[in-house]
């Protein structure tokens, strides 16, 4: 064998990793183990912000660019109605169907361009509706996007005045 300090005996090696490194870290746990446990929670904090930061730049960036997804259905439908409309000969502003969601005709509505309204929109126009109007909005609104906002304040009307 060498007695060159470059080279090492492999068992020595091993005896190292496999055997002196845990007794030594057994020995120096008590002083290590806050400091690695502090070490652990500095760590998964930063994770979880940077992860929360993604999330809401993402979605963010998702509503710039898509807008609201029901809006851009019922854009869609509309869009589609009018061209099959103008394609059989008919008014391009009245519906060639009914919409399948089973909900009444928007002409039913006692709010005037409801599917094109935001919440915020309808809330204060609640108020001025009487018990059936209401009901006829809220099987509306439960048959197509079920905004609880809605559903809620109209519920709430509905117990102040039935």
């Amino acid at each position: 064998m060498a007695t060159d300090d470059t080279e090492r005996d492999p068992v020595e090696a091993l005896l190292d990793l496999l055997l002196y490194a845990p007794l030594g870290l057994i020995t120096q746990l008590d002083e290590l183990l806050p400091g690695l446990i502090e070490r652990g929670r500095a760590q998964a904090a930063m994770a979880r912000t940077v992860g929360e930061f993604a999330v809401r730049a993402g979605s963010s960036r998702a509503q710039q660019r898509l807008g609201d997804p029901q809006q851009v259905v019922g854009d869609a439908y509309r869009l589609l109605t009018d061209l099959a409309a103008r394609l059989t000969g008919g008014s391009p502003s009245a519906p060639a169907s009914t919409p399948t969601s089973g909900s009444p005709a928007p002409s039913a509505l006692p709010i005037e361009d409801y599917d094109g309204l935001r919440a915020t929109d309808i809330l204060p126009l609640l108020s001025a509706l009487d018990a059936e109007q209401r009901a006829r909005v809220a099987d509306h609104e439960r048959a197509g996007r079920a905004r609880r906002t809605i559903l809620n304040r109209i519920a709430q009307l509905d117990a102040q005045n039935p």
